[in-house]
């Protein structure tokens, strides 16, 4: 073994790997393996996407509505960090879904004109706000990492990690960044409602406007 690799491992063989900071980021990774889901129904030829969606549009405003709280109230944030992060994780990973689902329901479906046009463009901001709410959970875990780091918990003995989220500076712009990608991805979830609402009744109407044209054309 190499000076180089038996000092590397030595600087790994003090780090206490069973710390809520290092499971929670293993946890959030794991919550992208909802990407490779591929649903278009569920049960008799249910569409999936109207019940996928269910959860993001849950979980996701309610993270975002706590995060000024927590930042507000640092004991709340040390005490149940950890809850929220796992829900925000949760929030990401049901989003994927969501997101994949809407696609395979949006080829069945074979929409022309305003209703098309709208869902495209649902499609695209659910694809912007699966990107700032993914940054957001990112954001969120390092914070609250940052948190713990400086706080009564203490290093985790990852010299590289202690250092860069005990500085004064760093912690201030991670709470800055969430503070923005929050304000972003509430935009996001809007704009997102709004337009999947205004393709559903552009599809109503366009439908209902077929059923009553002439039959001769």
């Amino acid at each position: 073994m190499t000076t180089s690799n038996a000092g590397f491992k030595r600087m790994l063989d003090g780090v206490d790997w069973r710390r809520a900071e290092f499971i929670l980021t293993a946890v959030g990774f794991v919550g992208f393996v909802t990407l490779g889901l591929r649903l278009t129904t569920i049960y008799s030829g249910l569409p999936a996407h109207p019940l996928f969606i269910h959860v993001p549009v849950v979980l996701i405003p309610a993270c975002l509505i706590a995060t000024p709280v927590f930042l507000k109230r640092p004991e709340l944030f040390g005490r149940f960090g950890i809850v929220f992060c796992v829900i925000s994780i949760a929030a990401m990973s049901s989003m994927f879904p969501a997101i994949q689902t809407g696609s395979a329901l949006k080829d069945a479906l074979h929409l022309q004109g305003e209703a098309a046009s709208l869902i495209a463009q649902h499609e695209t901001a659910a694809h912007i706000l699966a990107i700032s709410y993914t940054a957001f959970t990112a954001v969120l875990i390092l914070t609250f990492a940052a948190e713990r780091i400086s706080g009564r918990w203490g290093p985790t003995g990852l010299e590289l990690a202690d250092r860069l989220l005990t500085s004064r500076n760093n912690i201030l712009l991670l709470k800055v960044a969430l503070v923005v990608l929050a304000l972003v991805s509430a935009y996001m979830v809007w704009r997102v409602g709004d337009l999947g609402a205004k393709a559903v009744w552009a599809g109503r109407i366009q439908s209902a406007a077929g059923s009553l044209a002439p039959a001769g054309g």
